[in-house]
């Protein structure tokens, strides 16, 4: 009988179970005073490294790729661009986790007075609100190349862009109104007809993109290059000075959300109008869970709530840091993000960043992490470990 041959590689393939792949996440925190970006490695809590930067902080986000954080500084027209060190390599049939140094991958130069930032896909957004215009860029080659595309706008303006596809809406608060420019040429497409008075914010759910006004949402649908725009009105008896200022959503959600005074406002894409959601104080900070089926809110009382995003029900509620007036326009606000099964939550008073299980709103860790933490972002990668 020939002798079976079986190669090296095949042996292996055949006796080696696969690794299970395993998620390694680290925060970024950015502090008020020093205006430094911190990382810490969420594994063990342990600081990683900290960087300055070129000036005082007025954003911080996490990059649609999940291990970059953008520091905005608008005041000093650039952004710092944080590369937490985490990362994958595709093999095909795998992905390898990789778990290097911090580093500043890059300060870029987008334009003048650099503010609101959208992410949507692998492209971002960022109005610049003195010079009038949009930079538009890729995270993929971000480091490799930094070239951008720059689309002049109607006019400086404390704007709020979004991006559907090859067209670019650029929303402007003092304009009271949305303009569509297509992407690859900056051509004005049109001007949409229906006002948004006060506009501020933006979020994109589906083909359609909303943005806050004093007077409820503005809904614009994109399909192609045609935009078409309808108002979601405010509730009949909404007090004035109450309004959608900030708005959330998640692809797994039916249902969006908005600041809404001492609450929040609620609405889908068939509703003809908004639906209040009562709090007991104004929410500071709010954002979907993973599953895109809960909602937590961060109110100026201290505590945090977990609400049924389906419906904008209360599920519970926990007192977590110090409270804070909103109308004190000098204060560090406590502020947080959320991972797959945590709550991180700035304690500007204590120096603190509290991890809080989302399972039952129970405090789980104290990072002492010093200082003033002002701004969060939580940066994550997932492969398998060798």
């Amino acid at each position: 009988m020939r002798p079976i041959l079986v190669s090296l590689t095949a042996a292996l393939t055949l006796t080696t179970p696969a690794l299970a792949e395993t998620t390694a996440a680290r925060l970024v925190v950015a502090d008020a005073r020093t205006h430094a970006l911190s990382v810490i490695n969420l594994a063990d809590g342990t600081p990683l490294a900290s960087f300055g930067t070129p000036g005082k902080l007025s954003g911080l986000y996490a990059g649609p790729g999940g291990t970059y954080a953008y520091a905005i500084h608008r005041d000093d027209d650039r952004v710092t661009v944080l590369h937490s060190g985490l990362g994958a390599i595709d093999h095909g049939d795998h992905r390898d986790l990789v778990q290097k140094a911090p580093h500043i991958l890059a300060t870029l130069n987008v334009g003048q007075q650099p503010t609101h930032f959208f992410a949507h896909g692998d492209q971002i957004a960022i109005f610049n609100d003195r010079g009038g215009d949009v930079a538009v860029f890729g995270e993929l080659l971000l480091g490799k190349t930094n070239d951008m595309r720059l689309v002049k706008v109607a006019a400086p303006d404390h704007g709020a862009p979004a991006l559907l596809g090859d067209v670019l809406l650029s929303g402007y608060l003092a304009l009271n109104r949305v303009d569509a420019y297509d992407l690859s040429t900056g051509r004005l497409l049109r001007t949409l007809d229906v006002p948004c008075p006060g506009l501020h914010g933006e979020v994109v759910q589906g083909g359609a993109a909303y943005f806050g006004c004093t007077d409820g949402v503005l809904a614009v649908t994109v399909q192609g290059q045609t935009v078409s725009a309808r108002k979601l009105p405010n509730p009949a008896g909404t007090p004035a000075g109450t309004r959608v200022g900030t708005v959330a959503a998640h692809e797994r959600s039916a249902a969006l959300y908005g600041n809404f005074g001492a609450g929040l406002a609620r609405w889908t894409a068939a509703d003809p109008a908004l639906t209040a959601v009562a709090l007991p104080a104004a929410p500071l900070k709010f954002a979907f869970t993973a599953d895109g089926q809960r909602l937590a809110v961060l109110t100026a009382d201290g505590a945090l709530h977990l609400l049924h995003a389906p419906t904008g029900r209360v599920l519970s509620s926990a007192g977590l840091v110090a409270p804070t007036d909103p109308a004190d326009k000098a204060a560090v606000r406590p502020t947080m993000t959320l991972g797959a099964a945590h709550a991180y939550l700035t304690s500007p008073a204590t120096g603190e960043v509290l991890e809080v299980a989302l399972a039952d709103l129970k405090v789980s860790r104290r990072l002492a992490v010093g200082g003033t933490p002002a701004m969060l972002a939580l940066t994550q990668a997932t492969g398998e470990q060798h």
